[in-house]
């Protein structure tokens, strides 16, 4: 053994017993893993989007629908694995390294801290490789079938509806994961930061207030973006005034403000561009404007700020990107959709820890897709609440206001489906209640539910055909 090689083990025992006797550093960096395994998930993420949009629209050119072409690459320009990588073309360690990283050194946290995070990261890799493997299935549906057959019709957007919810679950898992990481840090690693790189706490409240914007777009819910951008452009404001040469911070706060200005664009106007008009505009500025300068692959907001919080500490939890909006457009020409939507498991009884009671009749309603209005329709005295629609929370610690926030939501005619309002506090009267206005034959309805912090109440939705017009 040479030289160079001893000194090298010699360094690599010294790191290893430095690592060993600081179990709090280590922890931390065990957090901050599953954070790096999952904002490179939702690059890899990002490169399939754009080879499913690609597909959609090469479905829609051969049933009848004449179709811009959005992104110029396809499979045969891909790796095999996005995620795995190994001619490294999109990472200096992949997602399946990250994964394995993770893996191992979640020894440096508790039991249950875990068992709890490596349940994310398992189901997080689950759904990057089901989303490899359907890139390849769907591509070689389209080279194999006869797509002007309706039941391949039918068959390739069942497949391709399939791959939406799988970028549906990775926000979802991607929220709980963050959660969990933000409790574990803050009960049992948390340590104060012996300085503070400038800008550093302004930029992190910039991510803070931009989470309700990029979730406000991705449901199609306006009601609080005002207020939200308010918040947004003041902290932008601080920016200003802050003097910090690192190239990093320079980066991150170019980021922060082109995404205010690709928001304002989107509050005031109806112009965007029109390869995405099927799509929608709340589509086309979270995918390609906002989220854009939010996560690594261009904007980098995300990525130099984790940078500058590594620069601060090592005791310093790092910062999720966000997963694109997958939506599937469907030709001109009437096909039979699949039903996709996932069977309702039983009604819970007990949702966080409090009794699920039901007092009234349900919600009777004619469509499939609609929209409630939920707003206090008493004084407006503080309470906030939390929605949960067939087990998927769809809006979380929500103040509600006298201006009625709309809500889009979809509900499966199949199965029983219901919605849960859960006080996050009483307000100034209790106990938190909250008025939903819906149409049903034209005409509009109101029901009011009540919680407080110890029942939640449920009520079920109806769904009947609407009337024929004579």
């Amino acid at each position: 053994m040479n030289m160079k090689h001893i000194f090298a083990s010699i360094f690599l025992c010294l790191a290893t017993f430095a690592f060993a006797q600081n179990p709090s550093k280590a922890s931390v960096k065990a957090l901050n893993n599953y954070v790096q395994f999952t904002n490179e998930s939702i690059h890899g993420m990002m490169i399939a989007h754009r080879i499913f949009e690609n597909i959609n629209q090469e479905v829609n050119r051969s049933v009848d629908s004449p179709s811009e072409q959005i992104n110029f690459y396809g499979n045969k320009d891909l790796p095999k694995n996005i995620f795995l990588d190994p001619e490294k073309w999109f990472y200096e360690i992949s997602p399946y390294q990250w994964y394995q990283i993770a893996k191992s050194e979640s020894r440096y946290l508790k039991t249950e801290e875990r068992q709890t995070l490596n349940s994310h990261a398992d189901k997080i890799k689950k759904i990057i490789d089901r989303t490899n493997k359907l890139r390849f299935q769907l591509d070689e549906f389209i080279k194999n079938k006869d797509l002007q057959d309706p039941k391949n019709q039918t068959e390739i957007f069942r497949q391709m509806e399939v791959v939406v919810d799988l970028y549906e679950n990775m926000y979802l898992v991607k929220e709980q994961l963050r959660k969990n990481l933000k409790t574990i840090y803050q009960k049992n690693y948390y340590k104060e930061s012996p300085h503070k790189s400038l800008g550093v706490p302004v930029l992190t409240e910039i991510h803070n207030n931009i989470l309700p914007i990029l979730k406000s777009l991705r449901y199609d819910v306006s009601g609080n973006l005002p207020e939200y951008t308010q918040k947004l452009e003041a902290n932008v404001k601080k920016l200003n005034g802050i003097v910090n040469i690192n190239a990093r911070y320079k980066t991150a706060k170019m980021a922060a403000k082109k995404f205010l200005t690709e928001l304002k664009k989107y509050q005031s106007s109806n112009q965007f561009d029109s390869k995405y008009e099927l799509y929608g505009k709340a589509y086309y500025y979270h995918n390609v404007e906002l989220v854009a300068a939010f996560n690594n692959y261009s904007g980098r907001m995300i990525k130099s700020l984790n940078d500058l919080i590594k620069l601060e500490s090592d005791f310093s939890l790092f910062l999720l990107e966000e997963p694109h909006i997958l939506k599937i457009v469907y030709p001109e020409k009437e096909i039979q959709k699949p039903d996709n939507q996932p069977i309702v498991e039983d009604v819970p009884m007990i949702i966080k820890d409090r009794n699920v009671v039901v007092r009234q009749r349900n919600i009777v309603v004619d469509k499939t897709e609609f929209t409630l209005q939920i707003f206090d329709h008493k004084e407006q005295d503080g309470d906030i609440i939390s929605i949960n629609l067939n087990g998927k929370w769809i809006i979380e610690n929500q103040e509600l206001k006298n201006r009625p926030l709309q809500v889009k939501i979809k509900i499966n005619p199949k199965v029983e489906n219901y919605i849960i309002l859960h006080a996050e506090n009483l307000g100034k009267t209790p106990p938190n209640t909250c008025a939903i206005n819906y149409y049903f034959n034209g005409r509009k309805k109101q029901v009011v539910l009540n919680s407080n912090l110890n029942e939640s109440e449920m009520i079920r939705m109806e769904y009947v055909e609407p009337k024929k017009k004579k």
